[in-house]
C-alpha cells in the first residue's frame, strides 16, 4: 500500500539561505540531530544528480540517491535505494516557495510503500514528524538564532 508523508513550515528566512542548507546533499547531519554521519559514495564531492549518500541513523542506515537539484525552482528530489527503513519505492521532494520579504514556505514530502508486516501508519508518521518536521525545525533554528 502506498503512503505519503508530508511536513511544512514557514521559516522567517530568505529562500536562498535555506536552499544553501538543503542543496548540500552531504550536509544533512548539520540540520538533523538524528543523523550522525553522511558520506557521499564513489568518490563524489559535489551535490549533483546521480550522487549517492549513506546516512548513519540512530538505529541503522539509509542510502539515498539525488535525483534532481532544481536551483531555479528551489526543489530537491531524492530516492532511498537501500537501508534499514522498512520502505520501498521511496521518492521524496523538498520544495521552497518564497512568501514575501524574508519568509519561505518549506515543504517536504515522500511517497513510498511500507514493507508487509510493518505498521504503515507508524512509519508514515515517523517520516513526517521525526525526519521532515524535525529537520525543518532545525533549519529554522539554525537560520534564526
Amino acid at each position: 500500500m502506498s503512503h505519503t508523508s508530508y511536513a511544512s513550515r514557514t521559516i522567517a528566512a530568505d529562500p536562498q539561505a535555506i536552499w544553501a542548507l538543503i542543496a548540500d546533499f552531504n550536509g544533512l547531519p548539520k540540520i538533523h540531530p538524528g543523523i550522525s554521519k553522511s558520506e557521499l559514495e564513489a568518490g563524489a564531492t559535489q551535490s549533483e544528480p546521480g550522487v549517492v549518500r549513506k546516512l548513519t541513523l540512530p538505529d541503522g542506515f539509509v542510502r539515498e540517491k539525488l535525483l534532481k537539484l532544481d536551483v531555479e525552482n528551489l526543489e530537491l528530489h531524492y530516492a532511498i535505494i537501500d537501508g534499514t527503513m522498512p520502505v520501498k519505492d521511496y521518492v521524496a521532494v523538498i520544495k521552497l516557495t518564497p512568501q514575501g520579504k524574508g519568509s519561505t514556505l518549506a515543504e517536504w514530502w515522500a511517497d513510498f510503500t511500507v514493507l508487509e508486516g510493518v505498521d504503515a501508519a507508524a512509519v508514515a508518521n515517523g517520516v513526517s514528524q521525526d525526519v521532515f518536521a524535525t529537520c525543518l525545525q532545525h533549519i529554522e533554528q539554525t537560520l534564526t538564532t
